[in-house]
């Protein structure tokens, strides 16, 4: 298995500063590096598969770097996923504030962002595939980070779509982790078959879960 060119990092030395960076921003910078690898490595042979070697390997840092940083490949797993949710996250929230008021636009453009994400194959089997299975504290950043994406997507649909008409038994939560469950198993289904289908095709397919449920709102006024 072959993985992207190393990242490269500059020689450390036993001074305060080395090439105008402190300590601090060098030892950040080879965290940096260190996540940057762990995408391509779990991203390319998975979790069971991937070692501290071979990730120090990928970055160009030997393992002493790697313990300044992380206790173990668990450790750098939760920070690799993090920081592909974060990423995604941002993309996200600017998408959602630059589509403005319009129900259509938003939604596409969230979708669009989402699953351009999820076209790249090693972000693919952090999110998708590699989060399952690995520990109990993993499965809870997983569910930390399921909730806290279905806040997001609540507070998208209660912009952009009028949720005053729910009936009074539904739960804004619950319909925003629903709508978040499909998206991620189209997401599955799409990644799992190599991105057989068009990009458009999977969002436009997306999309239409959303405007039945724009339908239905309509339909209660």
């Amino acid at each position: 298995m072959t993985y992207r060119a190393n990242t490269g990092m500059p020689a450390v030395s036993t001074g305060r500063y080395y090439a105008g960076l402190s300590s601090d921003e060098r030892r950040s910078a080879r965290r940096e590096a260190l996540i940057a690898a762990g995408l391509r490595v779990f991203g390319s042979v998975g979790f069971r598969g991937a070692t501290v070697k071979a990730v120090c390997r990928e970055a160009g840092l030997t393992e002493r770097y790697f313990y300044e940083s992380f206790a173990n490949s668990e450790a750098l797993f939760a920070a690799v996923y993090r920081d592909c949710v974060q990423r995604l996250e941002d993309d996200l929230t600017r998408g959602m504030a630059e589509a403005g008021d319009s129900t259509e636009a938003a939604t596409r453009h969230s979708l669009q962002t989402f699953f351009e994400h999820i076209s790249d194959p090693q972000t693919a089997r952090v999110l998708l595939i590699e989060i399952f299975g690995i520990s109990a504290e993993i499965d809870r950043v997983y569910r930390s980070t399921t909730l806290h994406f279905a806040g997001l997507i609540e507070a998208l649909l209660g912009r952009v779509y009028a949720l005053d008409r729910l009936p009074a038994a539904c739960d804004r939560r619950i319909l925003a982790m629903g709508l978040i469950g499909s998206t991620i198993h189209i997401a599955m289904y799409w990644a799992l078959n190599h991105y057989r289908d068009p990009l458009e095709t999977i969002v436009e397919t997306n999309l239409e879960l959303y405007r039945a449920m724009q339908g239905a709102l309509e339909n209660m006024a």
